[in-house]
């Protein structure tokens, strides 16, 4: 069977190792989901993957896919030595391959949205029966399956179209190329408020635990134990702040398996059939 695709992200653009970092050590693969396309990715987290690096002592190579059923395949199957993904999609990992959560935001919350053009003419859940929405993929747990669910429950049947990525969700909504389209709180809090602002809230879900960082078991705990202080002084540092916030991330704390059990007792499917 073949691979999916793995977008490789050189974290050192340079080509340069910072000088703490030494040229023998083994890189770790640092996966970061595909909600904006691969350069904005690159963008936004490779200054953070940079500055870990060199606090740390450790390399850290930043990797993403072509879109998030790819993603989330390469971590169930291990390939990612870090990742950071919703709580379902880290559950499932967990169960699947051990992985275990060390790391989320300070006093974080994930949620779900359904949003519309605002000044549109949909202002209610109902308005959307027989319209066709914009969804990520049919694995994306917190911007599809949950909106679906809500939807379902309340006995609004739609039609599904599905555009790559979550940024791309909320750029056709508000270009009026849907009429509304499924998303989540942290994608919606780093959107260009030149964007975000032509879109309106028609529903949130309840809350749910915070995206969590969590390893794979091969890394060794020693380093483990070093990227995870390192992530969480971060958030007292500086310039530590402010490539946080371009991930739209205040600051980090630890995050324990325990945390997400309300999630894994949920029990919602993993794609949308």
């Amino acid at each position: 069977m073949k691979k999916p695709a793995i977008i490789f992200l050189a974290t050192f653009i340079s080509g340069v190792l910072p000088s703490s970092v030494s040229a023998e050590m083994a890189a770790l693969d640092f996966c970061v989901p595909p909600q904006q396309s691969p350069t904005e990715v690159a963008r936004r987290w490779t200054p953070v993957l940079q500055y870990l690096s060199e606090k740390s002592g450790m390399l850290l190579q930043l990797k993403t896919a072509k879109d998030i059923p790819t993603y989330q395949q390469q971590v169930m199957e291990g390939r990612c030595d870090i990742a950071y993904m919703s709580p379902n999609s880290y559950v499932a990992a967990n169960k699947a391959g051990g992985y275990r959560a060390f790391a989320k935001e300070k006093g974080g919350k994930s949620f779900s949205l359904i949003v519309a053009r605002k000044g549109g003419p949909i202002k209610q859940l109902s308005q959307l029966s027989g319209q066709t929405m914009a969804f990520p993929s049919n694995t994306a747990f917190m911007a599809t399956i949950l909106p679906l669910k809500q939807l379902e429950d309340e006995k609004v049947a739609v039609n599904i179209q599905y555009v790559v990525s979550i940024d791309s969700v909320y750029r056709s909504v508000a270009k009026g190329l849907f009429v509304a389209g499924g998303g989540e709180g942290r994608t919606f809090g780093a959107l260009d408020p030149e964007i975000r602002d032509q879109l309106a809230i028609l529903w949130q879900s309840d809350d749910l635990p915070p995206f969590p960082f969590f390893a794979h078991p091969r890394v060794a705990a020693a380093n483990l134990g070093k990227l995870q202080k390192t992530m969480i002084d971060m958030g007292q540092d500086a310039d530590g702040q402010t490539l946080l916030r371009a991930v739209n991330i205040k600051a980090l704390d630890v995050a324990d398996d325990a945390e997400y059990e309300k999630v894994r007792r949920s029990n919602f499917p993993l794609e949308v059939k």
